[in-house]
């Protein structure tokens, strides 16, 4: 069962270097739950690791436990 969850703001997390917005990569990431659930989130972040980790602490918000996280880079 997937459920909907709303994603961040792309411009929330710009970083600014020599005055110029940088955007991070967009990453879909699905965490998947003991309970045979998933939650799919779009995030903006450096690298994989970072994506995950951000993934990971939705779904601590969620208080679900996590099976397993997928992350795929967007293009």
């Amino acid at each position: 069962m997937t459920h909907p969850v709303q994603t961040l703001p792309l411009f929330n997390s710009c970083k600014l270097r020599h005055k110029q917005s940088y955007m991070g990569n967009l990453y879909q990431v699905v965490v998947n739950t003991e309970d045979g659930e998933s939650y799919e989130y779009e995030v903006e972040a450096d690298n994989f690791a970072k994506a995950t980790e951000i993934a990971e602490g939705f779904a601590n918000d969620l208080m679900v436990d996590i099976t397993y996280i997928e992350c795929y880079l967007m293009d």
